[in-house]
C-alpha cells in the first residue's frame, strides 16, 4: 500500500497550498526488486505521481527489471540494409526499401536534417 509522511497527521495533498508543501509530504524510501533482488529508490516525486494518478500499489520492480518486463513481449524490430543515396555506405533502416526511393544513412539523415532547419 502507498504511504506517505501525510497520512496520519491530517494533512491531504490535494488541498495543499502547492505542489512544494506536497513534495514535502512525501520522502524517499529504498524498496528491493521483486525480480533481481536489487535495492532501488522509490523518490517522492515518484510517490507524488503514483498518488495523482491513483495507484495504490508501491512498485515491485526497479526501473531496469520494469523496462525488460514490458519489452519482453515486443519483437526486435527488424531491419533492412539499404545503399545511402548520399554517401554510398551501409544504410540500416526498419522499413523495406522502395524501388525508386532515396533512402540515407543515420550521419547523412541528421546532416540533411540540420542542413535544412538552419
Amino acid at each position: 500500500m502507498l504511504q506517505s509522511a501525510y497520512e496520519g497527521v491530517g494533512a491531504n495533498p490535494a488541498r495543499a497550498k502547492n505542489s512544494r508543501e506536497v513534495k514535502d509530504m512525501y520522502e524517499d524510501k529504498t524498496l528491493v526488486c521483486k525480480e533481481c533482488g536489487k535495492e532501488f529508490i522509490f523518490t517522492a516525486g515518484e510517490q507524488e505521481f503514483y498518488a495523482e494518478k491513483g495507484f495504490q500499489n508501491e512498485p515491485q520492480r526497479c526501473k531496469e527489471c520494469r523496462y525488460a518486463r514490458k519489452n519482453a513481449a515486443k519483437p526486435e524490430r527488424e531491419m533492412f540494409v539499404a545503399t545511402c543515396a548520399r554517401c554510398g555506405g551501409e544504410a540500416k533502416v526498419p522499413f523495406q526499401p522502395t524501388e525508386g526511393r532515396a533512402v540515407y544513412c543515420s550521419e547523412c539523415f541528421a546532416q540533411m536534417k540540420e542542413e535544412r532547419d538552419s
